[in-house]
């Protein structure tokens, strides 16, 4: 008759290779899940600061950041709380983004130019004012970045 140890070890080597190949089945899965997980993070990003940065197109809002721009302390305590409830959220994506790139969930491509434009915002007196005033509210590292980052005139012609 067969040799059941040789049965035996051939289906040893069939459980092994079941093994292998659900190994490497689960690895793509999860390859696959990360590039998901990674362009629904950018995905989430892009909307956000879309969304916080048309609530400028309001005229009212536009007119208290471009006076601000030239003359902060002109500004009504009124204008002054409108103006830091629609830069705070603004700052509030890069934070996120920020932390997505740091844990490697937001791709240079995505980061590196929101950098560029927060570098410019940033260069507007308006939002160097309300950050000076709210920075303690982010946290130390995301504080270090912004006070770190090489910021560029902010100018529209």
């Amino acid at each position: 008759g067969m040799n059941w140890d040789a049965i035996g070890a051939v289906g040893e080597i069939l459980g092994a290779s079941g093994v292998i190949v659900s190994l490497f089945y689960l690895a793509s899965q999860i390859r696959t899940q990360n590039r998901e997980r990674r362009l629904a993070a950018m995905h989430e990003i892009s909307n956000a600061f879309r969304e916080a940065y048309t609530r400028f197109n309001d005229g009212e809002i536009a007119d208290i950041f471009a006076r601000g721009n030239s003359d902060f302390d002109s500004l009504t305590v009124t204008e002054k709380v409108r103006l830091f409830s629609t830069v705070n959220p603004l700052i509030k994506v890069l934070e996120e983004a920020f932390w997505q790139h740091e844990h490697g969930r937001l791709d240079d491509e995505i980061w590196l130019p929101l950098e560029k434009q927060f570098s410019f915002f940033l260069g507007a007196d308006t939002f160097a004012r309300v950050w000076a005033q709210r920075q303690a509210l982010y946290s130390e590292k995301f504080q270090d970045f912004v006070n770190d980052m090489e910021k560029h005139q902010y100018e529209i012609q």
